[in-house]
């Protein structure tokens, strides 16, 4: 006798994220993608895609109401703080007002379960290790965003519905077995910057410095994709349990590298010797960042695996020559 498939319903699903999630989940459970955007083209032709604008209320209730999921993982929205300046009313539509919208429709159909990627960028800046204890902050309009949705999530009516709010750290690399990665267009953060300005022989910039570093640059918790993958799961399986209660999750590798750690690695894995240039600090890029990642591994039994400098470099490399064989090409901004 076949059991019923669990069916998830991943937002943002054409996203790096979201498409990892979903090749990740789909033998697993029954995966259905929703995103603004057109299926992604890394996704398998199998992926169940509903294009769908989260801004869109109505339609939203009715894809909710038919497919009537037993959880939901919100990835959706505006992911980096590049744009916080130009685009702060995209950050407040696309974040703050679509989860809202998903929110309400949660609460009117009595969806058992919501994961919700949130993210470091909602913790007050300070140079240790960041608990989920640590300060909520934040002085710009990505952070801001997140920040309204948490709390939104929080108000939640728990006698229908339990959530796992998953603070993500810097996720990066790629699926190789999967053959999936970031497809930013454009392309804005450091590791895949970084590796197409070698591969292609290009300069690469450091953003300041004169931070209050070890070597003066940026500190960050690089996450391997494969292992919030694996947090994410861990996170489908925490909630399904009768006895467990909505709970918030760090999720990084637990250490830090420096802007400048990160570009002398990949300068020395691919025997390169482009020197990089200088440029002024950008305004909202703080000194250090690491997660505490103890309660995770405590109530969730997940740890990083993957989130080795090696793996993290090296699969990124793997995906922008595999992106190269299929001639596809993307607009990096330096």
């Amino acid at each position: 006798m076949s059991t019923k498939k669990t069916k998830i319903i991943i937002t943002g699903g054409s996203g790096f994220i979201g498409s990892c999630l979903a090749s990740f989940l789909s033998n697993t459970y029954q995966v259905i993608s929703i995103d603004k955007k057109r299926k992604s083209q890394f996704s398998g032709k199998s992926l169940n895609h509903i294009k769908v604008d989260l801004k869109n209320k109505a339609k939203l209730d009715k894809i909710i109401n038919t497919i009537k999921p037993d959880h939901i993982i919100h990835l959706a929205g505006q992911s980096t703080i590049d744009m916080v300046e130009k685009e702060k009313k995209s950050y407040y539509e696309d974040n703050f007002l679509a989860t809202r919208n998903l929110i309400s429709a949660i609460e009117k159909f009595k969806v058992p379960n919501l994961i919700f990627a949130s993210t470091a960028a909602v913790y007050k800046k300070k140079n240790k290790k960041i608990s989920e204890n640590s300060k909520i902050y934040s002085s710009n309009s990505y952070g801001s965003s997140k920040i309204k949705c948490e709390n939104i999530i929080k108000q939640i009516n728990p006698k229908f519905t339990k959530y796992c709010i998953l603070r993500f750290f810097n996720v990066s690399s790629s699926l190789v077995k999967k053959k999936i990665g970031e497809y930013h267009a454009p392309e804005t953060h450091l590791i895949p910057l970084t590796i197409n300005s070698i591969l292609k022989k290009k300069r690469i910039y450091i953003y300041g410095k004169n931070y209050q570093t070890k070597d003066g640059t940026c500190f960050r918790d690089y996450v391997h994709i494969l292992d919030i993958l694996w947090g994410i799961k861990k996170s489908i399986k925490y909630l399904t349990k009768k006895d467990n209660k909505s709970n918030i999750f760090n999720l990084g590798s637990g250490r830090s590298y420096s802007v400048m750690q990160i570009i002398n690695y990949a300068l020395k894995i691919t025997k390169s010797n482009i020197k990089p240039f200088i440029k002024k600090k950008r305004k909202f890029d703080v000194g250090y960042l690491q997660c505490d990642i103890k309660k995770a591994k405590k109530i969730l039994n997940w740890e990083p695996k993957f989130s080795n400098l090696k793996n993290i470099i090296r699969d990124e490399i793997w995906w922008q020559q595999y992106l190269k064989k299929k001639k596809l090409s993307r607009k990096f901004i330096y």
